[in-house]
């Protein structure tokens, strides 16, 4: 029972690690600098927002579906070590806060497709040039082109963009955390309470 409770809380730490990642990177794409330096335990690291922006929905949809096999292992684990209590009709009480931390990465990846669509665009009409509407649907640039990122009209470092297949792509990263999100809720209630 006690290593089981333990897996627990160390599955939720692990999962309000992974949000507390995925919300400095969106603060990282707000900001205006060619290059951000983040500094961990003495480790330099330069981030550049955009890239932040081109990869960040990929990158959570990656730490969800982990933490979906996480969910799926202590499913397992609740059967074997809690039998007479997963199959009460009576379910435990769960914290509404720990629901919102579960949905922190779906909202996170929402929010960085967002910075994408709206603030990575093709060089060549530049900022001023591009509406955010044409990201989804102008296939003029299907074979990629150098993007620029508009907080700052930052170029260097910046990388090759592909709208909108790319813009459909992270779209279809968010719906994906949606769903794992929806699944790992959806154990998380059968099992811990209503």
């Amino acid at each position: 029972m006690l290593s089981y409770l333990t897996a627990e809380s160390s599955f939720i730490r692990s999962f309000g690690n992974r949000s507390l990642l995925l919300l400095l990177l969106c603060a990282f794409t707000r900001t205006g600098e060619s290059v951000a330096k983040a500094s961990i335990i003495g480790v330099s690291v330069d981030i550049n927002p955009a890239v932040i922006a081109a990869f960040g929905p990929v990158l959570a949809l990656l730490l969800v579906a982990s933490l979906k096999l996480e969910a799926d292992s202590l499913v397992v684990a609740r059967e074997a070590v809690l039998e007479e209590v997963s199959k009460s009709r009576r379910g435990f009480r769960a914290s509404i806060w720990l629901y919102i931390l579960m949905l922190v990465p779906t909202g996170c990846a929402a929010f960085l497709a967002l910075q994408f669509v709206l603030k990575l665009v093709p060089d060549a009409p530049g900022c001023d040039g591009w509406n955010w509407w044409r990201q989804l649907t102008d296939f003029t640039y299907v074979h990629g082109t150098p993007g620029v990122y508009c907080i700052g009209d930052l170029k260097t470092g910046v990388p090759w963009i592909y709208p909108p297949i790319e813009a459909y792509l992270l779209l279809g990263c968010v719906f994906g955390c949606a769903y794992l999100t929806y699944a790992i809720i959806l154990s998380w209630r059968m099992y811990r309470g209503r």
